[in-house]
């Protein structure tokens, strides 16, 4: 049952981040009440200690993406609810695959774009800009047209419905 409602708040973040490029705090604090609920009913404060365990490691892991622009708010969010409703491991699997899916999706993208060498060389760049002057920056921020930044922009709570669906769907390794 968990998992039918976990598919339901991934889906249904998916389908505002499309339509509306955002995902709703309203949405992630229901699905995380549901998530936290259901654990305390499962297994009581273990289960509850277990969800924040699990909601926690996409946040750490995470956090620093979302400092340097390398990650909406929304997917950091999303990602730690989504934690709520599974155990630490399937939770680091899961983003594993999103990230799996991520990638792929960012690299088709950028041949439908056909910027996949400008996408790089802007990427090496930062890389190295970072490395010599050993200070992080905000990845694009030199950026300042709407548009341009948003060439290299996916949505990504779609590859984490779709790594959800490919872990718990029985597609995994």
């Amino acid at each position: 049952m968990c998992i039918i409602i976990l598919f339901f708040v991934l889906a249904g973040a998916a389908i505002t981040d499309l339509l509306f490029d955002k995902i709703y705090n309203e949405w992630i604090l229901s699905a995380m009440a549901a998530g936290l609920c259901y654990a305390v009913w499962k297994n009581g404060a273990e289960g509850l200690a277990r969800a924040l365990l699990s909601m926690a490691i996409p946040f750490a892991l995470l956090y620093p993406l979302f400092l340097i622009g390398g990650l909406g708010a929304g997917d950091v969010k999303l990602l730690s609810v989504a934690g709520c409703f599974l155990t630490a491991k399937e939770t680091i699997l899961c983003l594993g695959l999103s990230f799996a899916l991520g990638a792929l999706f960012s690299l088709l993208k950028m041949i439908a774009e056909k910027n996949f060498l400008q996408r790089m060389k802007y990427l090496l760049l930062y890389m190295a800009d970072v490395f010599t002057s050993g200070e992080w920056k905000f990845y694009e921020e030199d950026r300042n047209d709407r548009q341009r930044r948003k060439e290299g922009k996916i949505h990504f709570s779609i590859p984490v419905l779709l790594g959800m669906v490919v872990y718990r769907g029985g597609i995994y390794w």
